[in-house]
């Protein structure tokens, strides 16, 4: 299994818009947090939707990979987040 931080820095320079838009688009879902159990279920939520995003863009990644060992190392990192995700939608 591939650490976090590999995937992370693998992945980050393709994926790290996601992370503000997925912040922007649930503003208005983190002002009805009105308690920390409701800004709890929305970070899940927002967590939730950046992995997925990740996840659809492994694909295009492996894709301009030429390298053997970092296109293992990238699916390695997509099993990584298949295991995260499901793990942030069972939190729910």
């Amino acid at each position: 299994m591939a650490s976090v931080f590999c995937c992370m820095a693998i992945i980050f320079l393709a994926v790290s818009s996601f992370s503000f838009n997925g912040c922007n688009a649930d503003a208005a879902l983190i002002e009805t947090a009105v308690d920390l159990h409701g800004l709890a279920l929305v970070s899940i939520s927002v967590t939730a939707i950046q992995i997925q995003d990740t996840l659809d863009e492994i694909p295009r990644i492996l894709q301009g990979l030429k390298d053997p060992l970092a296109q293992t190392r990238l699916r390695e990192c997509e099993t990584d987040y298949n295991e995260a995700l499901g793990n942030f939608q069972s939190a729910f």
